[in-house]
């Protein structure tokens, strides 16, 4: 099956998809004492992704899953394709 995500339309939702994963990624690493402000980071990557993700109207056409999974797949596949 297609992903619903196109990857020259949906570029804003991949870079934004992409900032969620560096958010989480730099939570993950976090070893001091208070990794509030890196959760309150990821929180916010994840709301602004997730804004714009409904503005496109995919989750109103798809359902949450799909677009949220080949969106998903789709920065991870643009992570590797830019290193």
């Amino acid at each position: 099956m297609a992903s619903v995500i196109d990857p020259q339309r949906h570029a804003h939702l991949i870079d934004l998809q992409r900032r969620v994963f560096e958010a989480d990624a730099e939570l993950e690493a976090y070893t001091g004492d208070d990794a509030e402000p890196l959760r309150e980071a990821v929180r916010q990557a994840v709301l602004a992704k997730d804004a714009a993700l409904v503005e496109t109207g995919l989750i109103e056409e798809h359902g949450h899953y799909i677009p949220r999974q080949d969106l998903k797949r789709a920065a991870r596949d643009a992570g590797s394709s830019s290193g």
